[in-house]
C-alpha cells in the first residue's frame, strides 16, 4: 500500500512540475554591500586581513536549461569593489566580474521563489589603489603588486517576492593574486555579499 501511495505521489508531482510553464529568460538588476578580505599564506603561516566594506552593482540574466524543471544558468556583468586592510595598508581594488552559476527555483504558492545557486566567477581588475597613511599607489599595472585576473567559487541563495530580489552570497577566491610570490606566499580574496534588486 505504501509503495502504491509513493508511486501515485511521484506521478502527481511529475505531472505538476511538467504542467508548469517556466520563464525562459529572466533579466534583473542588483546592488548591495560587499564585506571582503584577503587570506595570506607564507612560510607555513596563514592569516586573514581585516575586512573592507564596499559595494557592487550588477545586471543578471537567467536562462532556462530545462523545459521540465526550473534549472537556470545565471550569468551577467558586475562591478565589484573589494579589498582588505593589512598592517595599516588599505587595498581597494575594483573588478568587472562575469559569473557562471546554476540555480534552481523553488516556487512557494506562487508568491515567493527561493533560488539557491552555485558556480564560478571570473574577474578582471580595472583599477584600484592601496593607501598607507597619506600615500596612495596603484594596485594593478606595471608597478602594482596584484594580478588583474581573479577566479573563484560562488555560493549563495536568492529570494524573489513580487519581482523584488534579496540575495546572500559568498565568494571564495582560487587564484594567487600576488604578481611575484616565487611560490613563497599566496594572497587570495574572499567576499560576503548582500544584494537587493529587481527582476523584469
Amino acid at each position: 500500500m505504501r509503495k502504491a501511495l509513493l508511486v501515485v505521489t511521484a506521478i502527481l508531482l511529475a505531472n505538476a512540475v511538467s504542467a508548469q510553464s517556466f520563464k525562459k529568460n529572466i533579466l534583473g538588476v542588483r546592488a548591495g554591500l560587499n564585506l571582503s578580505n584577503y587570506s595570506i599564506s607564507a612560510e607555513g603561516v596563514s592569516i586573514s586581513s581585516k575586512s573592507r566594506a564596499a559595494f557592487h552593482i550588477a545586471v543578471s540574466d537567467q536562462i532556462l536549461l530545462s523545459g521540465k524543471l526550473p534549472f537556470y544558468l545565471e550569468t551577467g556583468l558586475a562591478f565589484s569593489s573589494r579589498g582588505g586592510k593589512i598592517e595599516g595598508v588599505s587595498f581597494r581594488p575594483s573588478y568587472l566580474q562575469i559569473p557562471a552559476l546554476v540555480n534552481y527555483h523553488f516556487n512557494i504558492k506562487d508568491v515567493v521563489t527561493i533560488q539557491p545557486f552555485a558556480g564560478l566567477y571570473y574577474g578582471i581588475g580595472i583599477g584600484g589603489k592601496a593607501k598607507f597613511e597619506d600615500a596612495k599607489f596603484d594596485i594593478f599595472g606595471s608597478d602594482g603588486e596584484l594580478k588583474r585576473s581573479d577566479l573563484g567559487v560562488r555560493l549563495g541563495a536568492g529570494v524573489v517576492w513580487k519581482r523584488i530580489y534579496f540575495g546572500l552570497g559568498y565568494d571564495i577566491g582560487c587564484l594567487n593574486l600576488l604578481k611575484e610570490s616565487d611560490g613563497e606566499g599566496t594572497l587570495r580574496n574572499s567576499s560576503f555579499s548582500i544584494s537587493v534588486g529587481y527582476n523584469f
